[in-house]
């Protein structure tokens, strides 16, 4: 019999989507095995009924991923009032991070310019997530981030990485010099920033999803029981980053909503 394609001949897409499948349905029913990390519960709307949120809120996609990956967010953050929702979309054979993060920090100022105000709100996942924090850290975007979410980001890299090939996919292994640069250049601002990972997802480890550099003051928050992919779907996390995208922020201005005639 002739071999088999090697796991080296599959793209890092088909590896994250066959890696999610996986781990959705085996530990579907599993609790976090961690006895300190406390799952979420879904929190409380604070935003009162009626008002309109004015401050953009930019999606950034996966590695292979579309802009479908972020139709059930769209749909719960326009339920709650955000009026300017914009998704950054790129290809997967882009040449780097920087270049995206450059798309990233054009299109962030369309939303600002669109919406009349100089803050916006930045939600990546996967390597969306590493996306918008070298926008933020390295491009200048900063100053105009009220919020920056990380969701299943390789942070630390990870071990998948090494199943495909290219600069922008060597950008997400263990250990490359763009990873070494985010974390050696972390510092203090007035970004919030927030991390969403998953016990269960074997794409993107706990550990390498947490932002974990103390100058950052990241919140960790842990989705359990969900896949790579699934976890953009899970109810845990849509209600957890609407709730947290609709607060009150500094910056953030609410007006009324318009009255249907």
């Amino acid at each position: 019999m002739r071999p088999g394609p090697t796991l080296s001949a599959l793209t890092l897409d088909a590896a994250l989507a066959v890696r999610g499948m996986v781990v959705d349905r085996l530990l579907r029913s599993l609790r976090p095995a961690d006895p300190e990390a406390a799952p979420v519960s879904p929190p409380v709307a604070t935003r009162l009924h009626g008002l309109r949120h004015v401050t953009p809120v930019v999606l950034v996609h996966g590695y292979g991923g579309t802009r479908s990956t972020w139709s059930p967010l769209e749909r719960r953050l326009q339920e709650a009032g955000v009026s300017h929702l914009h998704t950054l979309t790129y290809s997967p054979f882009a040449p780097c991070v920087p270049e995206i993060a450059r798309s990233l920090v054009r299109e962030c100022r369309r939303a600002m310019a669109r919406a009349g105000t100089d803050r916006v709100h930045l939600v990546g996942h996967s390597l969306g997530g590493v996306v918008v924090r070298f926008a933020v850290q390295e491009l200048g975007l900063e100053p105009h981030v009220a919020t920056a979410v990380t969701v299943a980001s390789p942070h630390g890299g990870t071990p998948a990485a090494l199943l495909a090939r290219g600069t922008l996919v060597a950008s997400l292994r263990p250990g490359s010099p763009l990873l070494a640069q985010l974390r050696r250049q972390a510092r203090t601002s007035d970004v919030r920033w927030v991390s969403y990972y998953s016990d269960a997802d074997l794409v993107v480890r706990p550990r390498s999803s947490r932002l974990d550099e103390p100058s950052l003051g990241a919140s960790n928050v842990l989705v359990p029981g969900t896949g790579h992919l699934g976890i953009v779907r899970s109810p845990v996390f849509l209600a957890s980053v609407v709730d947290l995208l609709t607060r009150d922020t500094p910056g953030q201005v609410e007006t009324p909503a318009a009255t249907a005639a």
